[in-house]
């Protein structure tokens, strides 16, 4: 039985926090890209994630959206008396004189929580939230018919650029190559995105590559004729799943991105059975784009506010 606790002592997610974190969001985490420790630990100025593990459940504190109301959490990661763990949240939430609310909740958690507290809580599905799983196989060969159109689109870009394209395995040695064409990219695409999300796109991967292997991250640059023209790269959220953080290819060269998606797969994901592209935060061209790739499934998502 989980002890519950006043207050829950929560601090900041910091890099070396990694190893404490990743056994229960790569056992509990259902292959979310927002339940692994590269998000608490790169997303910092976004959410200012704050953790705690107590009695072997860990509690994530959102703590960059809390507000006079609300103190925002993830689900508790835990494999029993989740019932129990929800309550601690909201007694801690209480303490503070604050309900609790809960962001990122997969189907089963919010199944939990609205069946455990009834009535306590207004639930609701939030599509913008939902995270894109694909088959690995599937989108390291952009099998069957419904991904006939991808496989001649890299085909076409293979014949275009033959051995003038040269993909690798990223190691340290391409770091500063990747981030200053990041940064070309930033400024070129800065006046048709939005600004402050693109730069804090970019201070994070900045940070990222500040500590890509401490946080187990891999991935691929591509160059052509020697230049770096694209790069992509992801972690393993467990033995199960792989997620595909940043795609980042030039736009003037025709089906870069298809090339970019295949390639991260064949190299570092074919040891996973899914990879996870991440949600499509609402984006209408994005959404399009995610859903053409035919999803093997939606893993939904749901909010959740105390009355």
């Amino acid at each position: 039985m989980i002890k519950s606790e006043t207050h829950l002592c929560f601090r900041p997610v910091e890099i070396g926090d990694y190893d404490k974190l990743y056994p229960f969001t790569s056992e509990y985490g259902e292959g979310s890209c927002q339940h692994s420790p590269v998000t608490f630990c790169s997303l910092i100025e976004k959410y200012h994630d704050e953790f705690c593990i107590n009695d072997n459940v860990l509690y994530i504190l959102r703590n960059g959206l809390c507000d006079d109301t609300y103190r925002v959490y993830l689900a508790p990661f835990t494999g029993t008396d989740l019932k129990t763990a929800f309550s601690v949240i909201i007694e801690d939430a209480a303490s503070y004189n604050k309900k609790a609310a809960f962001i990122s909740l997969t189907e089963k958690n919010a199944k939990i929580l609205d069946t455990s507290f009834q009535g306590q809580f207004n639930i609701k599905e939030n599509r913008d939230l939902a995270e894109y799983v694909y088959r690995c196989d599937m989108m390291a060969n952009y099998s069957g018919h419904s991904l006939s159109k991808r496989r001649q689109q890299v085909r076409a870009f293979w014949r275009t650029f033959g051995e003038r394209a040269q993909i690798d395995i990223i190691t340290e040695k391409d770091f500063e190559d990747i981030l200053r064409f990041e940064n070309d990219w930033l400024n070129q695409n800065i006046e048709t995105h939005d600004k402050i999300a693109l730069e804090r796109e970019e201070r994070m991967i900045k940070s990222q590559f500040d500590h890509f292997f401490d946080l187990n991250l891999s991935g691929i640059v591509l160059r052509i004729d020697g230049i770096v023209r694209g790069f992509g790269y992801g972690t393993k959220l467990n033995d199960y799943y792989y997620d595909a953080i940043v795609e980042k290819g030039d736009y003037n060269i025709l089906h870069i991105y298809k090339v970019l998606r295949q390639e991260s797969v064949k190299r570092c994901a074919l040891d996973c059975r899914y990879v996870n592209l991440e949600e499509d935060v609402g984006v209408e061209g994005l959404r399009k784009v995610k859903l053409s790739y035919k999803p093997e499934y939606l893993l939904r998502k749901f909010v959740a506010f105390q009355k």
